[in-house]
């Protein structure tokens, strides 16, 4: 085919560089990259998150002017105000019980006042009533008598109440409450015995002006420390002047003794050595440390 001069050449389909350099042509298509897709999910999901928080803040919005809100706050309000008057109401009970309570323990405890003054206004008169019948009947002592030595510096006595009526049925009252002079010291007795009208018997333990019945500590022993470091000492006594017939126990661990400062209304420890009485105190020494 011949070309004319001046004519434009033919057109032809054009090209780029995306087309393959060796087969036939295939349709173009645009690539997308995974950021592309990344951004849509992103942008799809933010979406959906403001659209909840306005649907949220919607539901549980704090402003005041707001009628749910101020319907949810008086709701709150009731709660707390139901709550506050059962407190309230409970707390007006307990004051109630208390003072009841209070009432209650006053009104006993003058009860209590009133018994007790009655119960020792007849014990007074029962006594008075003795008394006067014991004058009347004029009961006595007879046959005082000294016994053995009880503890230091005392000594049992006895005595028989007499002229007591047959009839008479307190006579251990009767007992107790006479009193006997002895060492020109009034003393009521100490227990009674009933053996029947006419043989009712006193005792007494008189611990002023015996002086046969006081014993004494001599013979005073150190014997050092109980043990290095024990931070305490041993002390012993011999006892002299148990009386015949006297509880060598009872006067051990009844004497006195006073001793580096310290006094003691007894020994510690009692024993018997070769047919002697000891006793034995044990005490803290700092010298002993």
């Amino acid at each position: 085919m011949s070309l004319r001069y001046g004519s434009p050449p033919p057109q032809r389909p054009s090209s780029s560089e995306a087309d393959p350099l060796i087969g036939p042509g295939k349709p173009y298509r645009r690539y997308q990259s995974p950021c592309f897709y990344a951004t849509l999910v992103l942008l799809a999901l933010l979406i959906h998150v403001a659209i909840t928080g306005f649907i949220f803040s919607k539901t549980t919005s704090n402003d005041p002017l707001d009628p749910d809100v101020r319907d949810r706050i008086r709701k709150a309000w009731n709660i707390e105000l139901r709550q506050h008057e059962k407190e309230v109401l409970e707390h007006i009970d307990t004051q109630k019980r208390w003072l009841q309570e209070d009432n209650d323990r006053i009104r006993l405890r003058e009860q209590w006042g009133r018994e007790v003054e009655e119960h020792e206004r007849e014990v007074e008169e029962r006594r008075k009533h003795e008394e006067e019948e014991r004058l009347r009947l004029n009961m006595f002592w007879t046959d005082p008598t000294s016994h053995t030595c009880t503890t230091y510096a005392t000594r049992e006595y006895t005595a028989r109440l007499v002229n007591v009526p047959s009839y008479y049925n307190r006579r251990v009252e009767a007992c107790m409450a006479t009193s006997i002079k002895i060492h020109g010291t009034e003393y009521t007795p100490k227990w009674c015995e009933d053996h029947g009208p006419n043989n009712v018997t006193a005792h007494w333990e008189v611990d002023q002006h015996e002086p046969d019945c006081a014993s004494y500590w001599i013979w005073y022993k150190d014997f050092g420390c109980t043990s290095p470091g024990s931070g305490q000492r041993r002390i012993e006594h011999y006892l002299e002047n148990i009386p015949s017939g006297g509880d060598w126990k009872e006067f051990c661990a009844t004497t006195p003794v006073s001793f580096r400062g310290m006094h003691f209304t007894g020994a510690q420890i009692c024993f018997k050595n070769n047919g002697a009485t000891w006793g034995h105190w044990v005490f803290d020494d700092e010298k002993c440390n």
